[in-house]
């Protein structure tokens, strides 16, 4: 009786780069567990990535975002030259605007809060060039939804607080956001003074700071 070889298709190679440490220990035992996939390395800093990922044979390289914007903003650049693989930006806070701005450097985006079976599903569209077609279209306004609930989950604000930012931002008094509302102006008050103790700022000029920061205007 023969048997037949069974042809094995071999796992994606996985390097993964960024700078807090629990978290990439953390990823890299829940791919560890995965066997479509092998870690082919880590980095924990810009500088060594560059220089790592080019010794190490990867497919993919999960990378933090914040590394594009470090330094001089070369590192996509580099990273592009010296990386044969496809590029995963793996975000957290950080604004629509900037992620934008590496389109042409990535072949997809991930939010750092994503689930394990979506993290899975990014990685293969990526490595098979299935991703970045989703990037032009309605990627970044889903992106900007997931950047706002990151925003009101961290800084525990409550939808009509973060109206009351836009509005202070734009330069509303409290007597036009109060009738804009349709609230008393001491119930605007009241949003202004729990507003200034959840940002950990001291005045209306950190409140609009904050805002256009957040790119809550």
């Amino acid at each position: 009786m023969s048997h037949q070889a069974v042809a094995m298709t071999p796992p994606i190679k996985i390097f993964l780069a960024d700078a807090n440490f629990l978290f990439i220990e953390g990823l890299s035992v829940m791919l560890s567990t995965i066997a479509d996939f092998e870690l082919a390395g880590m980095t924990r800093n810009a500088s060594e990535t560059l220089h790592q990922v080019q010794q190490v044979q990867n497919d993919i390289i999960l990378v933090d975002a914040n590394f594009f914007f470090q330094g001089h903003c070369t590192f996509g650049q580099h990273l592009r030259e010296v990386h044969r693989g496809k590029i995963l930006v793996l975000h957290d806070a950080i604004s629509v605007s900037c992620l934008k701005k590496i389109t042409s450097l990535a072949d997809g985006f991930l939010s750092k809060t994503a689930s394990r079976h979506q993290l899975c599903d990014s990685i293969l569209a990526v490595v098979e060039g299935r991703f970045i077609k989703q990037i032009k279209g309605s990627l970044f306004a889903s992106l900007n939804s997931t950047f706002q609930q990151e925003l009101v989950s961290r800084y525990e604000l409550t939808p009509r607080e973060v109206e009351v930012i836009r509005l202070i931002a734009l330069e509303f008094l409290s007597v036009e956001i109060a009738q804009k509302l349709c609230v008393s102006e001491h119930t605007v008050d009241t949003y202004r003074k729990n507003i200034t103790k959840k940002l950990n700022v001291r005045n209306v000029a950190g409140i609009v700071n904050f805002a256009h920061r957040w790119q809550l205007v």
